[in-house]
């Protein structure tokens, strides 16, 4: 995950880079879809559940002792292993396409050749291109196995309001 002096990196050379603009893809539910290795389980206080939650997946039929057990397949939030599967997975997926984790800088990936840069955080990328087609080729890339939503003005990052001004030459 990319940290933010990384994302004020990457805009400070998407401003220094000639050409270069900024976009956010979103990869839709990654993190929570990825699949665990095996399953987990976990067991919660039915009194501590909102109400609406137990009616809406009818947990009252499935206490035992005051307590609501779960069987968890793939990644949740605060699951210690789930980041490390989403990161596994998205990884070797992403390599059959010539991207890769800068060695020495966490959250930041880089193409064998083209210009690109992108930042990772959770399953937000910001991505820094020049031209186009190199932008597509990550978004074709992620869209084989992910749904993605795209914001090519680049106006929303990691929480972040991001403005960017046309350059005046």
């Amino acid at each position: 995950t990319g940290s933010l002096e990384l994302i004020k990196l990457i805009a400070n050379n998407v401003l220094s880079t000639p050409d270069a603009k900024f976009a956010c893809f979103d990869i839709k539910n990654f993190y929570l879809g990825t699949p665990l290795d095996r399953p987990e389980y976990v067991h919660i206080q039915i009194s501590v559940i909102p109400q609406e939650f137990i009616d809406e997946y009818n947990l009252t039929e499935y206490v035992h002792g005051g307590w609501v057990y779960f069987e968890i397949t793939n990644g949740v939030y605060g699951l210690k292993q789930a980041g490390k599967f989403a990161n596994d997975l998205l990884t070797e997926r992403l390599a059959a396409h010539g991207y890769y984790h800068c060695p020495t800088t966490a959250g930041l990936w880089r193409h064998k050749w083209r210009p690109i840069l992108c930042v990772l955080i959770v399953d937000d990328f910001g991505l820094q291109y020049v031209n186009r087609r190199h932008a597509d080729h990550l978004l074709q890339a992620l869209q084989q196995h992910c749904i993605v939503t795209t914001d090519w003005s680049g106006s929303k990052f990691a929480g972040i309001d991001l403005a960017w001004t046309p350059s005046l030459d």
